[in-house]
């Protein structure tokens, strides 16, 4: 039970056994899956709990105070470079790892990433996990402050680290290379619909 798929898919290539390394490779990824939705669930229900005891406004507060600590140095060091090249590989990992379904397009200004299914929020969209659904007994807050941090729309309280650490905070650290936009992606019943969200990576910054 200790040896992992990876090892597993690993020796299955070295012993030329496709069909076996192509399973593992699959496992590689399943086995993530859980863990992945779990931190997702996770991180909406710390926020629903500081929303229920300190209000909406502490909501963003903590998505800045995690921006801060976290995505900061990471951006700042890719600002280094001179150029969005590396923030526009970097962001594609972020959303393959993910395991969102995206399309790429680029033009002279700007590289434009449109997620037609979200793997996190639209996760959460899709199963009803958000309190405004009634689908789930997860119940992950939905902020109703209309605000540049939730679109200026009702928002999943896991979303709202999106206008905040894409928009927000980069614009406020001195490297104003990104706009957002919030798609729903599912309609109320857990259906998709043709709304994604939608990520742009300016090539020069606007300010």
């Amino acid at each position: 039970m200790s040896v992992t798929a990876l090892d597993k898919c690993k020796a299955a290539i070295e012993r030329d056994d496709r069909a076996e390394a192509l399973r593992q490779a699959q496992a590689i990824w399943d086995e993530w899956r859980p863990l992945h939705d779990l931190y997702v669930d996770m991180s909406g229900l710390f926020c629903t709990y500081i929303r229920d005891r300190l209000g909406e406004e502490a909501v963003a507060d903590v998505w800045r105070f995690i921006g801060e600590r976290l995505w900061k140095p990471i951006l700042m060091q890719m600002k280094k470079t001179g150029s969005t090249d590396l923030l526009v590989q970097v962001y594609a990992q972020f959303l393959r790892a993910h395991g969102h379904r995206f399309s790429v397009t680029e033009d002279d200004e700007k590289t434009i990433f449109v997620m037609h299914y979200c793997a996190s929020g639209g996760m959460l969209m899709r199963d009803g996990k958000n309190e405004d659904s009634g689908r789930h007994p997860v119940n992950i807050a939905v902020i109703k402050t209309k605000a540049e941090w939730t679109f200026h729309q009702p928002l999943s309280a896991y979303c709202v680290h999106t206008p905040l650490w894409m928009d927000i905070l980069p614009r406020e650290w001195g490297w104003d290379v990104f706009e957002s936009s919030f798609g729903r992606q599912f309609d109320d019943d857990g259906q998709p619909v043709d709304e994604p969200c939608v990520a742009m990576i300016y090539k020069q910054p606007r300010s």
